[in-house]
């Protein structure tokens, strides 16, 4: 055993994960009584992979996150996947844990993110908090505990930011969350901060008692590694929430997914790609639900000839209306009268968000060029389907 560290689940103690010459090896724990994922069962053979399992390759860190850990740690450890994973392993998304948190983490609160928000405040809270901060994503982002002064309670919450190449980000992602959760689509807390320099969401695995619930993405599910988020198709994303979803919460599972990629392409979203939709379960699949809908934008805002994120019906492209109704039918088993009203409540969902961003520009009119590239994204997305444009002061 060339190295290794301990797993937990939550508090329990799990197995054991180790690199024996070119594979890693994962062995349960005799007494674990719980999965440490829906596609690893227990079992007394331990679990062989030539590259790091997808289950523990989920939540290792990735872009500025990744480059701040290794620039402070990288001479004193060795930063290889399961250095990574001993570093920030307690404080990773899911209950999958590489040793256990402490208790009396620093908090702040959350009026200082939202109110005194700058880009230099954000580089400073990811210089001291990078460590805690098990969380995938190439776009800048932390895990933080924030107080909240008036109740006294601490609660996690994820902060992004953003950079020069993608302009004004936190408000692209803030009101295409507002058109998804005006679609009746399950969402977590989310805000905007005043300078617009972060989006604020709360994190949606931790259970009342403050343990977690389980949390596995679609690269997992489907036994890919981080690398591969953009390859594979919707219809195979179909099939692993359908197989891994209690079974009567598939059907619903399935018209949740439907919803959310006619959003996607409504909103323009070519960034929905394997790790950006997710399952959520306190015991195993027997239980377990869609995650909330996150992580959505619109990207040819920024990349003009963008495309969707993964394959339908063998392509990559802004796919037609009837591409859409296929899928529905013969993937999601939709009826007919079923997808019609999904594509009008996206719509609707959408102008519903552009009116709010409309109001939110006119307190605001240094964004109003930027909203109104935004909204000229949206209505090709809409205009595609048919509907009618957003309605803008001429």
């Amino acid at each position: 055993m060339d190295r290794h560290i301990k797993v937990y689940t939550n508090t329990e103690k799990a197995g054991i994960l180790a690199k024996e010459g070119e594979k890693y090896v994962f062995t349960y724990d005799p007494e674990a009584t719980l999965p440490v994922s829906v596609t690893m069962p227990q079992r007394l053979e331990s679990w062989l992979s030539k590259d790091l399992h997808p289950i523990f390759q989920m939540n290792l860190p990735e872009g500025t996150l990744k480059e701040t850990i290794m620039e402070r740690f990288a001479k004193v450890r060795k930063m290889d996947e399961l250095g990574l994973l001993e570093l920030v392993g307690p404080y990773v998304i899911g209950r999958v844990k590489y040793g256990l948190p402490h208790h009396n983490e620093e908090a702040i609160t959350l009026s200082s993110i939202l109110q005194q928000d700058t880009h230099a405040l954000f580089e400073k809270l990811m210089d001291h908090f990078a460590i805690r901060s098990g969380i995938s994503g190439v776009q800048p982002k932390i895990l933080l505990q924030i107080k909240d002064k008036n109740t006294l309670t601490t609660e996690e919450y994820i902060v992004k930011s953003w950079g020069e190449e993608y302009p004004e980000l936190a408000f692209n992602e803030f009101f295409c969350m507002e058109a998804v959760r005006f679609a009746g689509l399950c969402v977590p807390d989310y805000k905007l901060s005043e300078n617009r320099s972060m989006f604020v969401m709360k994190r949606f695995d931790i259970k009342k008692d403050g343990s977690y619930l389980g949390f596995e993405d679609g690269c997992v599910l489907l036994g890919k590694g981080t690398g591969d988020k953009y390859y594979s198709s919707y219809e195979d994303l179909a099939k692993a929430l359908r197989a891994n979803t209690a079974p009567q919460k598939r059907l619903e599972s399935l018209k949740i997914l439907f919803k959310a990629l006619v959003l996607n392409h409504f909103l323009r979203n070519g960034d929905a790609h394997l790790k950006n939709f997710a399952i959520l379960y306190d015991e195993d699949y027997t239980d377990a639900v869609m995650a909330p809908i996150y992580d959505v934008v619109c990207t040819t805002v920024y990349i003009r000839e963008d495309l969707p994120a993964l394959d339908m019906s063998g392509g990559k492209i802004w796919w037609k209306k009837k591409t859409y109704l296929g899928f529905g039918k013969q993937t999601c088993k939709l009826t007919l009268q079923e997808m019609e009203a999904v594509f009008d409540q996206c719509a609707e969902a959408v102008k519903k968000a552009a009116d709010s961003m409309l109001a939110y520009a006119d307190k605001h009119p240094e964004i109003k060029p930027f909203a109104n590239r935004l909204l000229d994204e949206w209505d090709k997305g809409l205009g595609s389907f048919g509907y009618e444009p957003t309605e803008r002061e001429q």
